[in-house]
């Protein structure tokens, strides 16, 4: 199973001063934030690679629920998950069970990805989490065609 780093997911309270806070390094200042509904997070990409293929993900929850307000409540934001992209999710899921580590988020639609990024495809991306190791966090992706 190849893996490629896609991107770095970073837990944020305010998405538009960290992307400030990015310009004044000299960093792309990002995308604009978009809403994914399922995660219920609003997220942003800045470009770290050379060819927009490497991105700091930045993470802010929409309600009290999301996943990760707990999270930003208990550690302040951070270093949330590192997000690998892969040809076949479902078979990378499988081999990911077979080794015996935990699936928190079984592969599902991530139509925000594509908004986020404004990339056209028929397919929408689809998106996976897993616990590799304590407090190692894992997000596979499949990017739609």
């Amino acid at each position: 199973m190849p893996l490629k780093l896609d991107h770095i997911g970073f837990v944020v309270e305010n998405i538009i001063k960290v992307k400030e806070l990015f310009g004044t390094i000299g960093l792309d200042t990002g995308t604009e934030a978009v809403v994914n509904p399922l995660q219920k997070v609003s997220a942003s990409f800045v470009n770290v690679g050379e060819r927009d293929d490497i991105y700091i993900e930045l993470l802010e929850p929409v309600s009290d629920d999301s996943p990760i307000s707990n999270f930003l409540q208990k550690r302040g934001g951070g270093l949330h998950h590192l997000c690998f992209e892969v040809d076949d999710i479902e078979k990378a899921t499988h081999e990911l069970n077979a080794k015996g580590f935990r699936m928190v988020v079984p592969p599902e639609d991530c139509t925000a990805y594509d908004e986020n990024l404004k990339r056209e495809c028929q397919d929408s991306t689809k998106i996976a989490f897993f616990i590799i190791s304590k407090g190692i966090l894992i997000e596979l992706i499949e990017k739609g065609r």
